[in-house]
């Protein structure tokens, strides 16, 4: 058994076959006469018979060619189906959406993206990686990844700013009673630090804007974890202090869950940023982010928690 035949060369042959003339294939496919001979001639040579018999005059289909016709009498329709289910994918919602988003952030747009924007468009499908790391959209064949960054490492994304925040220090207004509200970053040494680290690591360095200098903090982690969400979680059990994007938690503090430490603060500026790996994002995308965008500026009115009861 050889190798399969070019489908494209099979479909020249099968609107060669349905009109049984060079031209006409030619001009449904759009492209001239003599790359439709050249097709029918690789494909001829692919199978070793000849399909068509051609004259000045007329075309005809050899016995093969009958044969191989028949055979191939769904690939047209096959071709078709696909085309049609493709044609319009940028211009139409529909499909899956495999998007990455922050932990914490995710879990505050979950209400809103079960809730609201799949009930608005039931024909899409969602695929969510929770990743409070940067993550590489093509190779894990990602349509989007929405990210809080400081800045944005040099790359072949395309990257849209849907808003912009700052890091806090935040506590739970209990953890603050009980322990003190921090006055100054060398004050931190005395308290319980809650890091977004790996495994390995149980210490950070936390940036401050004091008297128009930056102070860099060293800091060791009394509970650190690879889940900004976790870190959440155990600030509003109070557990300690936790540096995080302001957006991350401001139906926390909405709430009075967190209480934002103001006696100094956290020297990087952040946005929240949509990436993607095409220029043109299909219209999936753009609803998708549209509706993102949107929730993130009403961030404060919404609450994780609550939905689940």
């Amino acid at each position: 058994m050889g190798p399969a035949p070019n489908l494209s060369d099979v479909y020249v042959f099968k609107k060669i076959a349905s009109t049984l003339s060079f031209t006409k294939a030619a001009r449904q496919i759009g492209v001239s006469r003599s790359a439709v001979s050249k097709q029918l001639s690789r494909l001829e040579k692919d199978l070793g018979v000849t399909l068509v018999s051609r004259t000045t005059r007329s075309v005809s289909l050899t016995e093969a060619g009958r044969t191989f016709h028949a055979r191939t009498s769904d690939v047209d329709t096959t071709i078709e189906r696909a085309a049609d289910l493709v044609r319009g994918a940028d211009f139409s919602p529909l499909g899956t959406v495999a998007f990455a988003l922050p932990s914490a952030l995710g879990a505050s747009l979950m209400p809103a993206l079960t809730t609201q924007f799949q009930p608005r468009w039931p024909e899409l499908r969602l695929n969510v990686e929770f990743q409070d790391q940067a993550v590489d959209i093509v190779s894990n064949s990602l349509d989007l990844a929405i990210q809080v960054s400081a800045r944005l490492s040099d790359s072949n994304l395309i990257s849209r700013r849907l808003v912009s925040t700052k890091k806090v220090l935040a506590a739970s207004p209990r953890y603050l009673h009980k322990h003190g509200t921090p006055e100054k970053p060398a004050d931190l040494e005395k308290h319980r630090c809650l890091g977004l680290a790996s495994a390995v690591k149980t210490s950070g360095t936390w940036n401050f804007t004091l008297d128009d200098n930056t102070v860099s903090q060293p800091v060791t982690y009394a509970f650190s974890a690879n889940s900004e969400l976790a870190l959440i979680l155990a600030a509003c059990l109070h557990s300690g202090i936790i540096c995080v994007p302001e957006i991350s938690i401001a139906g926390e503090i909405a709430r009075n869950q967190l209480q934002v430490i103001r006696a100094f603060t956290v020297a990087e500026k952040f946005g929240v940023y949509a990436l993607y790996p095409h220029r043109h994002a299909a219209a999936k995308v753009k609803v998708l982010v549209d509706f993102i965008e949107a929730a993130l500026k009403k961030m404060e009115s919404g609450d994780r928690w609550t939905p689940l009861g």
